[in-house]
């Protein structure tokens, strides 16, 4: 199975064909841009998002041909047209089941779209780590005919401006293993919470208080005492002089440090730290993806 998927991934990535059919280890035949629907039986077809950009087109072609059920995980889901397919599935008798993560699915350009799909009287679960830690980061479908998964984000940058890739596959062994993880990851979570803000999380606490609300999402304030990037660049935000015993650190990963700029500008400041309490080695910690997480707390 390896071989087959590197062997299709390899062609994806060197032609400008839309997608492939693939056979066996390497035999393959290009099909017309046109062509959304699965693949023959026991056969994938792996596309890459900028030769098209209709990756969106092929999801929706899977659940318009689904007959029984379709069960999704998906990281980022904003896109309206994929939102309207499942509503039309279920409306039709299609079993529609989902989960999506809980920080991304809370936010203002996700909620809508969960919130659409729960009124249609589709189940939507969330991702909630008992720990705080990790995220929901599966982008995977799954029907009793097909599976889809990779990369590929339902979100219009990763539909027109990305570098994704989507993998489509009709083995009935892969078929039956990616709707066993899917239903099962459904299954083991609880209902999206629709009426949620992220703009107004649980509250505002002190790095002192954050290890009691790990696992929510949450404000916390600080003084700022140092930005350490490490050699990875990584970049830690230290809110004590002694960082190994203090309650709380703020994390900016080396793929995102470039848009925060200068943070020393913040050294000696109070800042407060938006996002969700996770913990790490006994200690309460944010992630932070965007500059708009951190700003100066002005009496807050």
């Amino acid at each position: 199975m390896n071989a087959r998927i590197l062997a299709a991934v390899a062609i994806a990535l060197t032609s400008g064909a839309a997608g492939y059919f693939v056979h066996g280890a390497v035999e393959g035949s290009a099909i017309p841009v046109e062509t959304m629907a699965a693949p023959p039986p026991d056969s994938i077809r792996v596309l890459y998002s900028l030769t098209a950009k209709r990756n969106d087109r092929e999801v929706i072609a899977l659940v318009d041909s689904a007959e029984r059920h379709v069960y999704f995980a998906m990281y980022e889901f904003t896109l309206r047209d994929i939102a309207d397919a499942l509503v039309a599935a279920k409306k039709r008798g299609v079993d529609v089941e989902g989960v999506v993560d809980s920080e991304e699915s809370a936010k203002s350009y996700g909620r809508p779209i969960v919130a659409e799909l729960i009124a249609a009287g589709i189940p939507v679960k969330t991702e909630k780590h008992a720990s705080g830690n990790g995220i929901m980061h599966i982008k995977a479908l799954a029907t009793e005919k097909a599976y889809a998964l990779g990369s590929y984000n339902w979100t219009a940058s990763a539909t027109n401006e990305n570098d994704e890739l989507l993998e489509i596959g009709t083995s009935p062994q892969l078929v039956q293993t990616y709707n066993s993880i899917l239903k099962k990851l459904i299954d083991q979570y609880p209902e999206a919470d629709t009426t949620a803000a992220d703009t107004e999380p649980a509250g505002v606490f002190d790095i002192s208080e954050a290890s009691e609300h790990v696992g929510q999402t949450a404000r916390v304030r600080g003084t700022l005492i140092n930005a350490h990037t490490s050699a990875s660049g990584t970049v830690f935000l230290d809110f004590c002089r002694q960082y190994r015993s203090c309650p709380f650190s703020a994390v900016i990963f080396a793929d995102d440090a470039k848009q925060f700029g200068d943070l020393s500008k913040f050294a000696g400041k109070e800042i407060t730290v938006s996002g969700k309490i996770s913990s790490y080695q006994s200690r309460a910690e944010i992630i932070l993806r965007s500059p708009d997480q951190i700003r100066e707390s002005r009496g807050e």
